[in-house]
């Protein structure tokens, strides 16, 4: 997303999956260290960060149109939306993700504690809901060729 969008909050909420945050550690960044032990739930998240990439991108104009008065809308009630309902629940979502971000970002940094796990499932789940509500599409599953068994003796 440029960076001509209004406010800097908004901006930053926008760029979740790669503007820093702990120690300069961006969720993409993150995702990769937590992928080492949790490779199902790193792509969980993954899914929904480029579904919600997907659908920022289709309301980029109007994001950067209406910034201020977007972000407005998305610090008061749910029902004061005014004319961005769908744009503010979009971000609502995206808040969520962008929360497990920073702490996948603090656990990335020092390992020694528990891992995030109970919150991702949280998190995943509840966003995975918002997102099916508004309409999000899911990325189509390409089904994986079958392996072709190797005969014995014979080589690849």
């Amino acid at each position: 997303m440029p960076v001509d969008v209004e406010p800097p909050q908004l901006a930053r909420l926008v760029d979740f999956a790669e503007r820093p945050r702990t120690h300069d550690w961006s969720l993409r960044a993150a995702l990769v260290r937590y992928a080492q032990p949790e490779p199902e739930r790193v792509s969980k998240i993954l899914e929904l960060v480029r579904r919600i990439d997907w659908a920022l991108r289709a309301r980029r104009k109007a994001i950067e149109r209406s910034g201020q008065e977007i972000w407005n809308a998305l610090q008061a009630d749910a029902g004061h939306a005014g004319n961005h309902t769908e744009v503010v629940a979009l971000l609502r979502a995206t808040t969520e993700l962008d929360r497990l971000g920073d702490v996948l970002a603090e656990w990335a940094v020092d390992l020694v504690g528990e891992r995030p796990d109970a919150a991702v499932d949280a998190v995943t789940v509840e966003v995975q809901r918002r997102l099916d509500e508004l309409g999000v599409p899911r990325e189509e599953q390409q089904p994986r060729p079958p392996r072709q068994r190797q005969r014995p003796g014979s080589r690849r």
